[in-house]
């Protein structure tokens, strides 16, 4: 079963946004996060709570930074610099040399594709993780336009199998660590914007994803994809008022 210490999984999802209270307040009423807060070297770090448990983290962009806002995914993998190299070689690149953090010693790394995604090394985060609660991260996934190099660079720096069926005319790829499911990949949509790069996207559970689709844009949301509905459930993509894209799930009984 895949929790938040599994090496090689998804562990950890956090924002960098130019509007901090801004951002804040929206994920706050859309998802009914509680809020907490911890003073960090480099300043507050506002972390997202469902059922007492941590879900994300949110922190003002350092100056410079841009006026959009963005998620990152991060990897559990136990060790940095073994994982660092395995990246290199295999064709990716470190876009942020390792730095520690309370607890942890993270870095940020680019895939072969272009995907941007963070490394995580520290104790486990008291965190719900790839879980169908509501207002938690349920799955994630790789939209990209190189399928075939995504597969090869994630079998070499985290030891995934990947299984690739077809989803309702979808090619869609699971990959997987010792038969579990951790991560999906996609090739990017046609109505994604040719300049848009690869990216790693999380999926939060809802109750109800058309009226939380509603809700966001109440609050100057954005709708990407509107609710669709497939055979688990209703999905919808979206962007925050700062620009920052992320997925909603809602599950069927």
């Amino acid at each position: 079963m895949i929790t938040a210490d599994t090496i090689g999984a998804p562990n950890w999802v956090d924002m960098s946004t130019p509007d901090i209270d801004a951002t804040t307040d929206f994920y706050k009423t859309i998802f009914d996060w509680e809020i907490e807060t911890a003073e960090t070297p480099m300043g507050e770090y506002r972390i997202g709570k469902a059922g007492g448990r941590q879900v994300a983290g949110m922190m003002q962009a350092l100056p410079g930074a841009g006026d959009a806002a963005s998620w990152t995914l991060f990897f559990n993998v136990g060790d940095l610099e073994p994982a660092i190299s395995r990246i290199v070689n295999s064709g990716g690149d470190i876009l942020q040399a390792p730095f520690d953090i309370p607890s942890a010693r993270i870095a940020v790394a680019a895939d072969s594709t272009g995907a941007m995604f963070g490394l995580f090394s520290g104790p486990e985060i008291n965190a719900i993780w790839l879980s169908r609660d509501v207002g938690a991260v349920s799955w994630v996934e790789k939209l990209t336009r190189d399928p075939t190099a995504a597969q090869i660079f994630y079998g070499e720096v985290f030891g995934w199998a990947s299984e690739t069926q077809d989803v309702g005319g979808t090619m869609y790829t699971t990959f997987k660590l010792d038969d579990d499911p951790v991560a999906g990949m996609m090739l990017m949509p046609s109505e994604v914007p040719a300049d848009a790069p690869a990216h790693w996207s999380a999926y939060f559970t809802v109750a109800d994803c058309a009226a939380t689709v509603e809700r966001a844009v109440e609050l100057g949301g954005d709708v990407l994809v509107p609710t669709r509905e497939m055979e688990m459930g209703k999905f919808a993509v979206l962007a925050d008022p700062l620009g920052a894209s992320f997925d909603l799930m809602e599950y069927a009984e």
